[in-house]
C-alpha cells in the first residue's frame, strides 16, 4: 500500500465504532434479550460506557453478531453458528493482512485496469497483475519488467 493509503486506513480506528445494544439489535435483527444471552454464554462481549450508561458493543463484536445471525438463519445451532462466525472472521483477517501486503496499486496494462500484486520472481524481473475478465472471472498476467 502507499503511505497515503496507510495513513487513511489507520485513521479509521475500529475501536472507536461502538454501538448500543438497541442499535446492534436493529442493525442485526437479534433481539436485546438474545444479545444478553449470547453475552452470558461468552459468545460476544460488551462493555459498559459510563458516558452512555448502557451496554455497548465494539465493531468486532458487531461483525461477530451479524455473522452469527446469518448462520443461525441458515439453520445452524448457536454453538455452530459461533464457530463458523469466528472461523469466517479469522479468514477475513488473514485475507485483509495478505492483500494489504500485495497491494501495489492499480495500473493500465495492455489496455486493461489491473491490480499490481508485486514481484513474481525472486530476481525482481517480473510482476504479477490481476484483473477481472469480461465475463467476471479473475485473470492473472505476468509481465517482464522493462528497464
Amino acid at each position: 500500500m502507499h503511505d497515503t493509503d496507510d495513513k487513511l486506513i489507520s485513521s479509521f480506528n475500529m475501536q472507536d465504532f461502538i454501538f448500543r445494544i438497541g442499535e446492534v439489535s436493529k442493525m442485526t435483527g437479534v433481539s436485546p434479550r438474545q444479545l444478553r444471552y449470547w453475552e452470558k454464554k461468552g459468545y460476544v462481549k460488551s462493555t459498559r460506557v459510563e458516558k452512555l450508561a448502557s451496554r455497548v458493543f465494539d465493531f468486532s463484536n458487531f461483525v461477530l453478531i451479524k455473522l452469527m445471525k446469518y448462520y443461525l438463519d441458515d439453520g445452524y445451532t448457536l454453538t455452530t453458528a459461533y464457530q463458523k462466525a469466528t472461523q469466517f472472521k479469522s479468514r477475513i483477517a488473514f485475507l485483509y493482512s495478505f492483500f494489504k501486503r500485495v497491494d501495489h496499486g492499480c495500473h493500465e496494462v495492455d489496455g486493461k485496469r489491473m491490480a499490481d500484486m508485486g514481484y513474481f520472481d525472486d530476481a525482481h524481473t517480473k510482476r504479477l497483475y490481476g484483473y477481472i475478465g469480461d465475463n467476471g472471472d479473475v485473470k492473472y498476467r505476468v509481465k517482464t519488467i522493462e528497464d
